[in-house]
Formats: structure tokens, sequence, C-alpha cells
């Protein structure tokens, strides 16, 4: 039996009653990516302290399926004048469903209201699903043919931070 998409998904900014919920389902996300073979090291669940840190830095919105919460996706402008999109979750039973695809539309929709050129985010090699959602929305491997994410690239390779093992980069211009 296939799973029924929601009528109505309704994506905002993190609201005070929702930060339980989304702990929930990074939790639930990140122990998939662990089983899945990432070292609980490498990725931990963020808690209600972590989520909490994420919105000093974030913009963090949430993804709302029918009246409970289902997804939630964190994103940052980063120099020199990129988004980095830091998470993007949605609950195990309710991916497949246009939700994450929802999220990421508002996330773009965010980042083109300040004028952002460029969209980079990390993935998991061994999170073939989440790559896969990545690439079917048109995000693509770092390459040299974006000015902006290459000079992202470069300061990030400069601080020793563009990527872990098993990790890769995406990019996608957003304008």
């Amino acid at each position: 039996m296939s799973k029924q998409p929601p009528q109505r998904v309704r994506v905002t900014k993190l609201q005070e009653a929702q930060i339980e919920a989304v702990v929930a389902i990074d939790l639930a996300c990140k122990q998939g990516l662990h089983r899945a073979g990432i070292p609980e090291a490498d990725l931990p669940a963020r808690g209600l302290a972590g989520i909490a840190k994420l919105t000093k830095l974030h913009n963090v919105l949430v993804a709302e399926a029918d009246g409970t919460v289902a997804g939630y996706a964190a994103w940052r402008d980063e120099s020199p004048g990129v988004a980095y999109l830091e998470e993007l979750h949605v609950k195990p039973e309710l991916q497949r469903l246009g939700i994450g695809t929802r999220l990421l539309e508002a996330v773009r929709e965010d980042i083109r209201a300040v004028s952002l050129p460029v969209l980079v985010t990390r993935c998991w090699t061994k999170a073939a699903a989440g790559r896969a959602f990545l690439a079917k929305a048109g995000l693509e491997p770092l390459g040299d043919s974006n000015e902006r994410a290459s000079l992202w690239r470069q300061e990030q390779e400069a601080a020793g931070a563009l990527a872990k093992d098993g990790q890769v980069v995406l990019v996608q211009p957003t304008l």
C-alpha cells in the first residue's frame, strides 16, 4: 500500500511550539544515516539545545503536513555571498511525499528574497536517497563553472572545512 501525500503542506519559520517535534525529526533522520554507515561522531543528533543554537545563525523553516510537523530545513548566508543549506530533514515515514521538495522550494524563495545567487550544501555519499533527492532538485557536484561557488570552496579549503571524508559538496545557482 502506497503512502498518501498530505492534503496541505505549510512551511513557516520555526516556532517554539514546533521545537520538540523538530528535535525528534532530527534524531530519527540522523539514526537512519548512522544505520547507513555514517559514524555518530561525524553526525550527532542536535537535541533541544542544538536546535535552539541552530536558530542563532540559521534561518530555520518547518514544514507541517496536514497540521503535523513533518520536516525542517536550516540555511544561512555564508561568505562570499552564497546560501549554505545546513540541514534538510523529513520524518522518515513522510519521505517521498513532496515535503522535502516544498521545504527546498521555501529555502530557495528565502534565498532569492535576499539575492543570493548560489545554493551549496554537503551530502553524505552513503545517503543515497538524499543524494538522489538533491540531484533531482538540480544540485550538482561542485565544479569550477560557478565563480561564486568556487570562491566559497577556496574559503572553505583554506579553513580546512570543505567536506568531511564521505561527503560531497553540491551546488546550484538560485537566480
